[in-house]
């Protein structure tokens, strides 16, 4: 009669309910009900396309921007709904974990679904006191200009990042729909221009390195969509991880209305 060892038929048993534990929670993104449990942070990736850098580096960002302005952004990627659509799941997750200040419901969910082997969702949903400032339409812009490229390109990171270069400027009151209108609709002729002058402060910049005069250049900002963001008031958002400064102190009660847009690849 063969002797089993204890031990080793203890740790069978462990590493077996441990796989049956990986597998029912992968199965519960799209189990019906299903809702992710809210905790102090405003980056949840349970598909794990970001990197440990990124992920830090987006916490960081938002939580800065929640510190200095009171609205609250949260970037949501995950696998499964919970049997809803990506719109109603937006909408029960922002309204139920109360995104954004209760007295300004300043809140923004952005859910992104990474592509399968027939589709990748996105939807950026709203708090009702942001609705205004960012209608459906502008959603829907902003999830076809500066999402989609990147995302079909595999660069999630990257066109969360483009999204949130126009949000953010929008939800602070520095940035409009119908600028954006403006950046993204310019003439040919405005085109031509502004291209034209990047060429001649290029053109005097070499000149002036060619003679030795040490030469002016440009620095510490970017072009994002036709719009200049000065690194004063935006580099301390990028670059380097580094720890979040404080933490998050939790969302403050904010209502959701079902206003916001979805896009697919």
């Amino acid at each position: 009669m063969l002797r089993t060892n204890p031990f080793r038929l203890i740790a069978i048993l462990l590493v077996l309910l441990l796989l049956s534990l990986t597998v029912a929670a992968q199965g519960d993104y799209n189990t019906p009900g299903w809702l992710p449990q809210k905790e102090n942070h405003l980056v949840y990736d349970y598909s794990g396309i970001l990197s440990g850098e990124q992920r830090e580096t987006l916490e960081k960002r938002l939580q800065d921007f929640n510190d200095s302005t009171s609205n609250q952004i949260v970037v949501m990627i995950t696998p499964g709904f919970g049997g809803n659509d990506i719109s109603s799941f937006a909408f029960e997750v922002g309204d139920k974990w109360g995104i954004g200040q209760k007295s300004l419901s300043n809140g923004v969910i952005i859910v992104v679904k990474p592509k399968d082997a027939t589709s990748g969702e996105v939807e950026i949903a709203p708090g009702m006191g942001l609705e205004g400032a960012l209608p459906d339409i502008f959603c829907k812009r902003i999830i076809e200009d500066q999402m989609i490229p990147r995302f079909r390109e595999d660069d999630y990171y990257g066109g969360i990042v483009d999204a949130l270069d126009v949000i953010m400027p929008v939800c602070a009151g520095e940035y409009s729909y119908e600028k954006y209108k403006e950046d993204h609709e310019a003439s040919p002729w405005a085109i031509l221009i502004f291209l034209g002058i990047i060429g001649i402060v290029v053109w005097i910049g070499t000149r002036r390195e060619g003679s030795g005069g040490g030469g002016g250049h440009l620095s510490g900002g970017s072009f994002n969509g036709g719009t200049y963001y000065g690194g004063s008031s935006w580099s301390s958002w990028g670059g380097s991880s580094g720890s979040s400064r404080g933490g998050f102190g939790g969302f403050g009660g904010g209502s959701f209305g079902g206003g916001g847009a979805s896009g697919r690849w």
